[in-house]
């Protein structure tokens, strides 16, 4: 009778079983691996608005497949609040929006800190009475500042946060807004030569743009003109090699 009775069960049913075992198992695997392996924080910074803003989300790890939606928090500080409700920058509408990080991690690896952490500095920076420095000096200094702080916002969203020290660094160390614009334009300019001549060996058609944008600064620099009229002649093999690109054929690669 037992013998009979087991035979009454269909051969299926322990395949299903452990099926669905095995199912629940890699499912639990894949969920605490993810907790464990897939956080990915940190916080960014967008030059167009002058945000600060944390981000988090989990992903799958090795293949990166963002499993949850990303999640953000208003960070912004006291000085970059200051410099947009005074309107020394010019910030963007509903237009793109880069985001630099300047720190996070992915899972247990922490990544390298941003560039942009460098302005962040100054931003932060405080006096011993818990006032911000640059707030102070804007305020003490409304002329310096609306020529200071676009230059600032400029290097930031090409992304040449290297240079803001030395932005910083000449406003301290003048007290005439027209020489301090001066100063500041032929500086930026100059970043904005050597960024488009590097953009021209990458056969990069934005080349041309910034540095429109850098003679718009300094229009008697004759090295600008001449990095544009190379950058003019270069446009067109980069456009060609663009859509040779796109539309599957094969082009050049520039390391």
């Amino acid at each position: 009778m037992p013998t009979s009775a087991a035979r009454r069960w269909p051969r299926w049913l322990p395949i299903l079983g452990w099926s669905i075992l095995g199912a629940l198992g890699v499912t639990l695997l894949v969920f605490l691996a993810t907790v464990t392996f897939g956080a990915v924080h940190g916080t960014e910074f967008c030059p167009q608005t002058f945000e600060r803003r944390s981000y988090s989300y989990y992903e799958l790890p090795l293949v990166h497949l963002q499993m949850t939606g990303e999640r953000h928090e208003d960070l912004t500080g006291d000085t970059e609040k200051h410099v947009t409700s005074n309107k020394y920058i010019t910030q963007a509408g509903s237009g793109k929006k880069d985001w630099h990080v300047l720190i996070g991690s992915r899972g247990t690896r922490l990544r390298r800190p941003g560039d942009a952490g460098i302005l962040l500095q100054y931003l932060d920076a405080e006096e011993s009475n818990n006032v911000y420095r640059w707030v102070r000096w804007s305020e003490q200094n409304n002329n310096l500042a609306k020529v200071l702080w676009p230059a600032v916002q400029r290097v930031a969203l090409h992304d040449m946060y290297i240079f803001v020290p030395d932005l910083f660094e000449l406003a301290k160390s003048m007290d005439d807004p027209m020489q301090l614009q001066q100063q500041l334009d032929q500086f930026v300019a100059g970043k904005l030569l050597i960024l488009g001549r590097r953009m021209i060996e990458r056969k990069d058609p934005a080349a041309v743009k910034v540095l429109d944008e850098a003679i718009t600064l300094d229009p008697a620099n004759s090295e600008l003109k001449e990095a544009r009229d190379s950058a003019t002649a270069h446009k067109p093999e980069a456009q060609a090699t663009g859509t040779a690109a796109r539309r599957g054929s094969p082009a050049p690669v520039n390391p």
